[in-house]
């Protein structure tokens, strides 16, 4: 099974017993998060394929916490010719390792958006 789940504003695609680098969520080693935010789906065989507008409200991605870590050192350098100006900086990010366990489709009517109607304002 396939998925493109969001986290924040980064979207990440997974399959069960992958592992991916998020931005740091400050949850708890070995502490298992379930995921809603499914944009995409498809089974095995890629002959059932979902997409969201913008979620899928069926699909369901279980995820476990295996800790947390710091991204490789990324140095900035700054210079401007002939004026002696030089400044340097670092900088790590901090990432949360996610595994995912298992990615369920839960069985159901899939729910279609609400359809926006515009207000009548009277004169």
């Amino acid at each position: 099974m396939f998925a493109v789940v969001q986290f924040g504003s980064t979207q990440y695609s997974v399959r069960e017993k992958d592992e991916i680098l998020v931005d740091k969520m400050g949850l708890e080693e070995g502490k298992n998060v379930m995921v809603d935010m499914v944009l995409l789906y498809s089974d095995d065989e890629g002959e059932k394929v979902k997409v969201g507008a913008p979620y899928l409200e069926n699909v369901k991605v279980e995820m476990r916490v295996m800790g947390e870590e710091r991204g490789e050192k990324i140095r900035v350098f700054k210079m401007k010719a002939k004026k002696r100006y030089q400044k340097t900086q670092g900088y790590r990010s901090d990432y949360t390792r996610l595994k995912v366990l298992k990615i369920s489709e839960l069985s159901g009517v899939e729910k279609k958006p609400a359809t926006v109607k515009k207000a009548v304002v009277a004169k």
